[in-house]
């Protein structure tokens, strides 16, 4: 019987052996929730996690409420590109950043739509478009340089009847003739 005894502990240390791998085997769907090389992959190293923002780093930072009235895709067409991005700030920067208080007095979304774009301020007038412009002074002597004219005018309108009353007196030849007198040959 001790062989028998022997064989059955032999026997039961089996079976407890089997139901624990039996109830902490993985299952199919186990395995197919399970990252794959190309998930690994693509996951953060320590490295990469030791460089990361900390829970205290980001206690100031904007929170969902703040960032609401931040600028859209659209507001952002001008800003920072992937390169300008890839020159940002580490977590060592992080500690001299905005904090909550600092975002609260940013620009919003309606404040910046009313700003001017690159575009805007490339086509704006330099100092030197300015200068060749007319001044206060020379808008105020408008007037008076209008009148000037009418009445430059209406002088050499008077001039041209009294020539027309001349060649009419003298007569078309005689004045030829003179015209043709005062000519260099």
């Amino acid at each position: 019987m001790d062989k028998l005894d022997l064989v059955l502990t032999e026997l039961q240390k089996v079976n407890e052996r089997l139901t624990f791998v039996e109830t902490n085997m993985a299952t199919k769907d186990d395995i197919a929730n399970m990252a794959t090389k190309d998930d690994i992959a693509n996951m953060a190293t320590k490295d990469d996690i030791a460089n990361m923002a900390t829970k205290d780093d980001i206690a100031n930072m904007a929170t969902k409420d703040d960032i609401a009235n931040m600028a859209t895709k659209d507001d952002i067409a001008n800003m920072a590109t992937k390169d300008d991005i890839a020159n940002m700030a580490t977590k060592d920067d992080i500690t001299n950043m905005a904090t909550k208080d600092d975002i609260a007095n940013m620009a919003t979304k309606d404040d910046i739509t009313n700003m001017a774009t690159k575009d805007d301020i490339a086509n704006m007038a330099t100092k030197d478009d300015l200068n060749g412009l007319a001044t206060k002074k020379d808008v105020e002597q408008i007037p008076y340089i209008a009148q000037a004219v009418l009445e430059i005018n209406s002088d050499v309108k008077q001039l041209i009847e009294n020539q027309r009353s001349i060649f009419e007196l003298l007569g078309e030849h005689e004045i030829e003739i003179r015209s043709l007198r005062r000519r260099p040959v």
